[in-house]
């Protein structure tokens, strides 16, 4: 491998390497978040999210056997 090789799978390298980097940070700064409040206006047991809900409202809609 000559000079000229090198230094242009070392570029190559180092581009996509950065591309790589850079796709990481922007899928990570768009991660979804716990939300603190419902989305939906509407009672636990008629809510279509029940099951994967985290809010203690749901929890406790899960407990009492109501099923969204």
């Amino acid at each position: 491998m000559d000079r000229r090789g090198f230094i242009n799978r070392f570029g190559r390298g180092g581009a996509l390497g950065a591309l790589a980097i850079m796709s990481g940070i922007l899928i990570s700064r768009r991660q979804v978040t716990l939300q603190t409040e419902c989305s939906d206006n509407a009672q636990c047991r008629a809510c279509n999210k029940l099951k994967r809900c985290e809010l203690p409202e749901a929890k406790i809609a899960r407990d009492h056997g109501e099923e969204g």
